[in-house]
């Protein structure tokens, strides 16, 4: 894995690290911080560096050859080149960058940053002049405004995602150093049902919503992951003319109408015999190209479709307050309940970081306590002391 987590002095670096051979053939090695650490800046960040060493032997984009001219239209050209606005870059960001690196999801979520938070704010101003300090006031102003540390710092993630664009594009010098520190954001409240709760949604919910919920709460797919789904990319097993289980290949996510690949790529995942009951008349009446979860219109599932219906059925069930991402997470810590492995759950979860799978650990860990509180109390030497006074 070419980013991996390192300790250095008590914290935790996310490390880059990719052996290559240079265009001579001589082998070669990119050891470095990541300059955002965040997993996903970290890996945006190896992948331009993998990009560059397919196109020039070297993870470092060759700056561009010089040109012997002295027309003034040249310097003039240089000039108004070197003056570009944040906006200007912006655009060229959007139509290149985050076109050819950027997954859907994410995409999405950078274009907000950019028009409600950069910019209002940087957009007619020269891309040279957005340093630290320009950071550090935006930084201070989302503050004021009360939004939260985790949006705060995406917004200086993408800031800083543009200023390392602008530098390729020699727009700049250097990205500024002296940007503000991410800050440390707490980690959500896991949403775990109960299996009585569990029961009830997939008991209340109408055929095919109910395979499509017991695709989360027994196989631990993602939404985009039930989406994307297709026959053949689940292999049954059978024992006497019944299928008792199987594997999912998950091979791609579909968001907002495009295909993707998953977070942590292909991985397999077994098939429970209940789950394997609902897709066996899915997969003898289907081709192998089509869709297995469709909505009650026998449709794919569109964008929002597997939320709405997950709230209209947990409504009717009378469980609600819980988001579909429940069953996925009632999925997981059923896996680590049942003794698997916790780095196996960590492959079939699809989790980029043991930590992650960690966390249900440690809720489990919270079940073990509250068991514990509720042994009865055996207080010693009781039989003596009575047969001590008869």
């Amino acid at each position: 894995m070419a980013v991996r987590k390192v300790q250095r002095k008590g914290t935790t670096r996310l490390l880059i690290d990719i052996q290559y051979k240079k265009r001579d053939g001589r082998r070669a090695r990119l050891r470095k911080d990541a300059e955002v650490q965040t997993m996903t800046a970290a890996r945006a960040e190896e992948k331009r560096y993998l990009v560059n060493i397919a196109q020039h032997g070297t993870p470092y984009e060759p700056p561009p050859m010089p040109t012997a001219s002295n027309d003034a239209h040249d310097t003039l050209a240089s000039n108004d080149a070197v003056k570009k606005t944040f906006a200007a870059v912006v655009d060229e960001f959007r139509q290149t960058y985050m076109v050819t690196e950027l997954k859907v999801t994410t995409r999405r979520g950078y274009e907000s940053v950019l028009q409600f938070n950069l910019l209002p704010r940087f957009g007619e101003l020269a891309i040279d002049k957005i340093d630290g300090k320009a950071a550090a006031d935006l930084d201070l102003d989302l503050t004021k405004r009360k939004l939260s540390r985790s949006t705060r710092n995406n917004t200086q993630i993408v800031l800083r995602s543009v200023l390392r664009f602008a530098k390729t594009r020699q727009y700049i010098g250097n990205a500024p150093t002296n940007l503000p520190r991410l800050k440390p954001v707490g980690q959500r409240v896991l949403e775990i049902p109960t299996d009585e709760q569990v029961d009830r949604i997939l008991e209340t919910a109408i055929d095919a919503h109910r395979l499509t919920f017991t695709l989360m709460s027994d196989a631990g797919l993602r939404p985009n992951e039930v989406r994307a789904l297709r026959c053949k990319n689940v292999q049954l097993k059978w024992e006497s003319g019944e299928a008792i289980g199987g594997f999912i290949t998950v091979r791609e996510g579909r968001s907002y109408g495009e295909i993707h690949t998953p977070k942590t790529g292909q991985r397999e995942i077994p098939i429970s015999r209940a789950l394997a009951k609902l897709l066996t008349p899915v997969l003898e009446r289907a081709s192998r190209d089509k869709h297995v979860a469709l909505s009650d219109e026998g449709n794919p599932w569109g964008q929002w479709g597997i939320d709405a219906a997950f709230g209209r059925v947990s409504k009717r069930a009378g469980v609600e307050g819980w988001s579909v991402y429940c069953l996925r997470h009632y999925a997981i810590t059923s896996w680590l309940r049942a003794g698997i492995p916790v780095h196996v759950v960590q492959r079939m979860a699809g989790h980029t970081n043991l930590s992650t799978t960690q966390r249900y650990v440690h809720f489990l860990k919270g079940d073990l306590e509250e068991a514990a509180r509720r042994l009865p109390v055996r207080r010693a030497g009781n039989t003596s002391s009575d047969e001590g006074t008869m």
